[in-house]
């Protein structure tokens, strides 16, 4: 982390330097030499003027390269946030009933973050959509699956109503907790928690 504080400020120093000589090299191309009342300094002027001017285009586009690789990396950032949010949007609209049925184990294991298979179809069509969200960095490994421990994202959770989810708007009745209960996906069967007392 340090190392990576580091770098960052060793960046900021360069672009710094930088932006200096590109406004000194800049300002020495735009004062007259008439300015200058010593004919030494005029000479030296005159001399090194071909290299103020490389130096100015040198720096000059450096700064303009690093504004537009700036200006790509920002608008690329917010085409992304916008794609996630319409994907994560069409993804709540068209819920299959298995997807419906892992995001309701959030609800009847009452936990804001659970392990799940990732390579279940629905826990990764979730993911990728950006319903679902990595909680943590670590990850199990049980028999051939790997595990990753997941929640629904922030943005997600308003929008997953009980009738998006499937849940009943009033009191659950046996048949419907029996219909949920057989929907619940066979690794979280396991946990198994009851619907109703």
């Amino acid at each position: 982390m340090i190392h990576f504080i580091q770098n960052i400020k060793d960046q900021q120093s360069v672009k710094l330097m930088v932006i200096w000589l590109c406004l000194l090299s800049a300002t020495l191309l735009i004062v007259p030499i008439s300015l200058t009342h010593n004919t030494d300094s005029s000479n030296w002027l005159e001399s090194y003027m071909p290299y103020t001017l490389i130096l100015a285009i040198l720096t000059g586009s450096y700064l303009i390269a690093t504004m537009l690789l700036w200006a790509i990396s920002f608008y690329s950032t917010q085409y992304k946030a916008r794609k996630l949010i319409e994907s994560r949007n069409k993804m709540i609209r068209q819920l299959d009933f298995e997807e419906k049925a892992v995001l309701r184990e959030f609800i009847i294991q009452a936990k804001n973050v659970l392990p799940l298979p990732m390579k279940q179809p629905a826990v990764m069509n979730l993911l990728r959509s950006g319903v679902l969200e990595p909680a943590f960095e670590t990850q199990e490994i049980k028999g051939n699956s790997r595990i990753i421990k997941l929640s629904i994202a922030i943005e997600a959770r308003e929008l997953l109503t009980n009738k998006v989810l499937g849940f009943p708007v009033g009191k659950m009745t046996d048949e419907v907790a029996a219909r949920l209960k057989a929907a619940r996906p066979d690794y979280a069967r396991s946990n198994y928690i009851a619907l109703i007392n």
